[in-house]
């Protein structure tokens, strides 16, 4: 089943010989030759054809493509006898038809950067490739950026197949090849999208094709890590060596930063109050500015750390904070940037500043050393697991928001208006999370968890005439 192409809706009729106009892999196109290439005429795609077809069994070319074909060879015949362009001329097409998806898409987006630079927001390189819409984009481009978005029906994104009976469409596509997680990122931009469409007048507002059919979130992580197991892990990656990876979990637990925020920490960042040593900095993922306090103990891990890999380097005050195993940066001018010396039995390994995925395979290497290879929670929950804490503890949720720099209180411009960031909220909140853990561990766990539901009801000791 195929959306049609915006050309498609015009009326067919017979070719006529126009010069570079071609049907090529399945659509009609107007294609230069090299020296027209060279004065900067490029291929120019047009609609599919049909649904008749010519004389040589092509599908019949729309009168719209016919039209823009000569007109883009009177364009490069001014163009090739110096003469002045057209009044009409057609300009080198834009990479989709106009009214098109593709087309609305290219302005959603020009638009969205407009809106942020109107406000004085300049995205940094993290926040540009965590933009869930070129990542939605490369879905969607392969099957809707050169159509209509009218001539899209909900049986592009879900339908049944008839020949197996099974589920097919975008939506099973995205699941089976990637994720449910993939699969609601992608519908929730394509939703954003068809809503900007709607306000160009491309299309109906109302007739999303994609509300036909729910778009159910992902289930949650739920797992968390309690503060002696933490403690734990920052032990044992110190004891082996990773002390970039032993303090960036200890800055991670009680800032309750995310991995990418905490990675993104350097000295610049860094700021004193009267209650002790905090960084502040704008979240990757939101922009909000972050209040990240530490504790005694984070505080005292990082300095350590910071003086083992540091001494005696002249740094920068955007030196990234935390580095993989190996030789201490050092540059030829004493400041940090090249990497030397060795680690482990003389063998030479730079030491380079933390990235995802070093980070993610130093944190897998850390936590099988100490809870074994069945362990599978991540670095990343323990951003939740402050959250439990604090809860536990009595936070409230203003205060939680102010912590975690989030729109967890749903009231995010009126908090931005009045407070936004309040350090002092942010340590109420490290206050309630020591009283929440203590009461996470005095929880016992029971003796069995093997248990039968009769002896989760009545007890161990049920008489034996009762389970007869």
């Amino acid at each position: 089943m195929l959306a049609k192409s915006w050309a498609e809706n015009t009326a067919a009729m017979g070719r006529d010989s126009i010069r570079y106009f071609v049907y090529s892999k399945g659509r009609w196109k107007w294609q230069p030759t090299k020296p027209m290439r060279a004065h900067g005429f490029f291929t120019v795609k047009m609609g599919l054809g049909g649904p008749g077809v010519d004389s040589k069994g092509y599908p019949t070319a729309s009168t719209e493509d016919k039209m823009k074909a000569v007109e883009l060879n009177a364009a490069w015949d001014a163009a090739r006898l110096g003469l002045p362009a057209p009044q009409k001329r057609v300009e080198a097409s834009p990479k989709y038809p106009p009214g098109s998806v593709g087309d609305g898409y290219q302005r959603a987006m020009a638009i969205r950067k407009a809106a942020r630079l109107a406000k004085g927001i300049v995205w940094t390189n993290e926040q540009v490739k965590r933009d869930s819409w070129p990542r939605a984009w490369k879905w969607i481009e392969p099957k809707f950026a050169d159509c209509d978005p009218r001539t899209i029906t909900p049986e592009h994104f879900l339908r049944l197949d008839q020949a197996t009976g099974k589920p097919a469409g975008l939506v099973v596509e995205i699941e089976t090849k990637v994720s449910v997680t993939e699969r609601f990122m992608v519908i929730k931009v394509w939703r954003a999208l068809w809503k900007k469409m709607g306000g160009m007048k491309y299309c109906d507002l109302t007739a999303d094709p994609a509300k036909t059919f729910p778009n159910t979130p992902p289930k949650p992580r739920d797992q968390v890590w309690y503060r002696k197991e933490v403690l734990k892990l920052v032990q044992v990656a110190w004891r082996n060596g990773y002390y970039g990876l032993a303090a960036l979990m200890a800055v991670a637990w009680d800032s309750q930063l995310s991995p990418i925020d905490t990675r993104s920490l350097n000295f610049e960042k860094a700021r004193l109050d009267n209650v002790g040593v905090y960084f502040a900095l704008d979240r990757a993922k939101t922009g909000r500015a972050a209040a990240a306090t530490l504790s005694a103990w984070s505080l005292a891990i990082l300095r350590a750390y910071l003086a083992k890999q540091f001494s005696g380097a002249k740094l920068l005050d955007k030196t990234p904070l935390f580095w993989t195993r190996g030789g201490r940066p050092v540059s030829r001018n004493g400041e940090t940037g090249q990497w030397g010396g060795d680690h482990g039995g003389g063998r030479h390994v730079p030491s380079r500043p933390y990235t995802k995925s070093s980070a993610n395979q130093d944190f897998a290497e850390v936590r099988k050393l100490a809870f074994g290879p069945s362990e599978m929670r991540q670095l990343q929950d323990m951003r939740r697991s402050g959250a439990v804490e604090g809860d536990v503890g009595g936070a409230t949720v203003e205060d939680q928001s102010n912590k975690m720099a989030n729109t967890v209180d749903r009231n995010e411009k009126l908090r931005e208006t009045y407070n936004p960031v309040n350090v002092v909220s942010a340590r109420r909140f490290d206050q309630a999370r020591i009283i929440g853990a203590k009461l996470l561990e005095e929880q016992k766990v029971a003796k069995s968890i093997s248990a039968t539901p009769q002896e989760i009801l009545l007890g161990t000791d049920i008489p034996a005439k009762l389970l007869k």
